[in-house]
Parts: structure tokens; sequence; C-alpha cells
């Protein structure tokens, strides 16, 4: 029987035009790829080139079989994608959050609590994309940034966040201590968030004309914040404590969310345990992430 790698070589050759170009695409010889070829037609018992001294070329054959072997691929593709989410889901739990908020990783410890044994993932996600896959079962728990209309989850409110914008002293804007709005800040050039979520697609609405100095990961932008004297964010569970720079809040009324949680009804049995510990938990500590840099941060100076 072929093989399927044998299949994408075909691919690459009708894609490729030649067999040269095809070797060299797939990192393999020409030679190699020739006889790969030949150990396929003789598999499937049917020639699928017309060979000249110097042209190879695609029966009428070979171009069907292309055609039937990109549909191969595809299943194939569509296959391992399906082996991996049931794999997934049925051996460990994974918690998707609108924004990797302190209570992501507090929910995270509390299923570790209840279900002992089982694997945790956590994922930061778009809420659309989160809210089709906890309906799919994909994800088996859900933090949104309010409340969703859907009558076949169940949502409890967690713990609500305020946004709060870290101005240097000498900004004109270090003055307004009562508070400013986003468009006050719209054009500066600002320091987001290191982690996507919530929070940076907000930035990225309200501040259209600033440039967003984006940092790849936390550690980078613990070290960027601490030393340039530009606007940065945080929360009132997220505190970064910007020395030089003066914690304003932010009166636009989306720059306050309320956590929601939330579960498929079908699975309410299952999470019993875990819904009575969620709502006897006060959901209060700084974000452990920055926790774990800055105590990283003290041992190096020690």
């Amino acid at each position: 029987m072929f093989e399927l790698h044998q299949i994408k070589q075909l691919v690459t050759v009708a894609d490729c035009g030649t067999i040269s170009k095809a070797a060299e695409k797939l990192n393999i010889t020409q030679p190699a790829l020739s006889r790969s070829l030949q150990n396929l037609e003789y598999e499937l018992k049917t020639p699928l080139f017309a060979r000249s001294k110097n042209k190879v070329s695609l029966t009428e054959t070979g171009i069907h079989a292309v055609e039937l072997s990109k549909e191969l691929l595809n299943q194939a593709e569509l296959m391992l994608e399906k082996i991996q989410q049931f794999y997934k889901i049925h051996t460990k739990m994974i918690i998707a959050s609108c924004a990797p908020c302190d209570i992501l990783f507090q929910l995270r410890d509390l299923v570790c609590e209840c279900f002992s044994g089982i694997e945790c993932e956590t994922i930061v996600d778009d809420e659309n994309e989160i809210l089709t896959k906890l309906s799919q079962g994909i994800y088996h728990m859900a933090l949104f940034s309010e409340s969703q209309k859907n009558d076949d989850i169940i949502q409890i409110p967690v713990m609500s966040e305020k946004l709060f914008a870290m101005i240097p002293e000498k900004h004109f804007l270090a003055s307004k201590k009562d508070g400013i709005f986003f468009s006050d800040i719209n054009g500066d050039a600002v320091i987001p968030f290191p982690l996507k979520g919530h929070w940076n697609d907000l930035l990225a609405q309200k501040l259209p004309d600033s440039q967003l100095l984006y940092q790849s990961n936390v550690e980078s932008f613990d070290k960027v914040v601490h030393a340039s004297n530009l606007i940065s964010f945080e929360s009132d569970l997220l505190t970064i404590d910007i020395a030089n720079h003066v914690r304003i809040p932010i009166l636009d009324p989306e720059a306050q969310i309320t956590y929601h949680f939330a579960i498929l009804k079908s699975n309410r049995e299952q999470f019993a345990k875990l819904m009575r510990k969620i709502k006897e938990n006060g959901w209060k500590g700084q974000n452990q992430i920055f926790k774990m840099i800055n105590e990283k941060n003290d041992a190096q100076k020690v």
C-alpha cells in the first residue's frame, strides 16, 4: 500500500511543475524522489507520468490522482486535528480566559485541588472563539469580560477589574489625578500589556492614533516599563508599581469589567464542587506572573 508521504510528494511535484524543483522543496535528492514516485505508480498499478528524455509530465490519470491526493491530505490533516482535540478534551481540563488575569491562575489552582491528578491548561483567547469552543466542549470552563447571551451556559460573576493609566510625573496629564479618558491619551506612544487579551484589544480600539509598543514577553515588558518614560497601564488586580509615574483611573465605562466564570449547563454535576469553591473564594491577590518576576529580580539583587 502506498504511504502518505508519497501522496504529498505527488502533490508537490504537481505544484512545483518539475521533479527537480519538488525535490528541492521536499529537501530530498531528485533520484530518491523519482524512485518514490515510481514505487507509487507500482502500488497504484497505474502510470501517473508521461516520461520522455528530458521531460516528465502528468498523465490525465496523474492529474486526477493529484486532485484525489489533495483531498486525502486534507482529510489526514483533519484527522490529526480531531485526534489532538479528543486527547485534550479527555485527558486535561482547559480553562480559557479573555485576559491573563489573576483569577485565571487562581482558578487553575482550584481545579487542580478539586480534580486531583488531572492536568490543567490555561489559554487566553478571543471571547467569540472562547464561546464557540466552550459550546463544542473543547474548552471546559471560561472567563468572560461580561455576561454572555447564551442559554446553554451557567455564569457566575466572580470579580471586577478596573484599568488605570500610569502617567509619567512630567506629563501634562499627571495633574488630572481624579481621572482621564482614553481620548486624553490617544496619540501618545504607550506600552500595552505584554500578553494578548481583553485589555489590549480595548487599547487598540480606544487609542487608534497611538503607537502601541508591544513587548514580546512578560520579562521584556517589566524591564521596559520600569526603564522608560512612557504611558503604560495597570489595574486594581495587577499592580506594576512604576517609579516616577502617577496612577490615574480611566473614566471610560469600558475601563471596568466584571469577569464571569462560565461552564456548560450539561457539566453542572461534574463541576458542582468547583462551583461551590468559586462562590466561597474571595478572588484576591496580585497577578502571579508579575509576582514571580519581582521575586526573581529580588533574588538576583541578593
